[in-house]
């Protein structure tokens, strides 16, 4: 299938747009087509994803007009990534879905700035990297490729919920201590740490000062990708003990 694709400096100039309450000249856009095949995906089919999304989004937006509150993110975010993952990879192949200026389109220009209004609740704060306002190296700082991915990584289908460790863990720990991190790509390392986050309710300074170093040390120097699930979560809890 065709998908719609934008690139960065079309995208910054609609993103400023929206930000000045106009809608962007489409002539402006450069909007491409990239993919293989006959068929073509279209707001038409964005439509269907946003009605299965509007029934996750609106009862927050409903109790929380202004802003998702901070100890709402991991459970709201966790919503989103099964939406995200289970729409569009019935749809899309990977290098798809791997393609920062398909979810450039998604966020800014799609759905008549639908989820460009979205994006700006849940990031009041207005971080254009949220929106694919990024280079290529970026592209997990992106919040709906982020929670594509994260159904991608971990989904896991000998599960019960083939997509339960992809909804563990908040937005922060995704972005900041697991797809920034060279462990991060192994899913077996990855439940035995978001399990281990949630067995002890590490602090974030614990997290971020101790633990994240030390994994970050060990697998500089060491090979994780052969160790089982048990080996890692072993691995894990002993850095952590000798970091104490």
């Amino acid at each position: 299938m065709k998908y719609p694709c934008l690139d960065l400096d079309p995208a910054i100039y609609a993103w400023n747009a929206r930000a000045s309450g106009e809608d962007p000249s489409f002539d402006k856009l450069s909007i491409y087509a990239s993919g293989s095949g006959d068929d073509e995906l279209t707001d038409l089919e964005i439509e269907d994803f946003r009605r299965d999304f509007e029934n996750i989004v609106c009862p927050f937006m409903e109790k929380y007009p202004d802003a998702l509150p901070k100890s709402q993110g991991g459970k709201f975010d966790a919503l989103i990534v099964e939406c995200v993952y289970r729409f569009f990879s019935e749809i899309l192949p990977v290098e798809a879905l791997s393609d920062l200026a398909f979810w450039r389109w998604l966020s800014i220009v799609s759905s008549r700035g639908y989820f460009w209004e979205f994006l700006l609740w849940r990031f009041p704060n207005k971080v254009q990297i949220n929106w694919g306002i990024a280079p290529p190296a970026d592209a997990r700082e992106v919040y709906f490729l982020r929670a594509w991915l994260r159904g991608h990584l971990m989904y896991d289908p000998d599960l019960e919920d083939p997509l339960e460790y992809a909804k563990k863990g908040g937005g922060d720990v995704w972005r900041s201590h697991i797809l920034r991190q060279e462990f991060g790509r192994d899913r077996e390392f990855v439940k035995a740490f978001l399990d281990y986050l949630e067995a002890k309710k590490l602090s974030s300074d614990e997290l971020r000062k101790k633990l994240i170093p030390a994994l970050r040390a060990w697998t500089a120097l060491g090979s994780f990708a052969h160790l089982t699930y048990q080996e890692c979560a072993t691995l894990i809890e002993n850095l952590h003990n000798e970091g104490l």
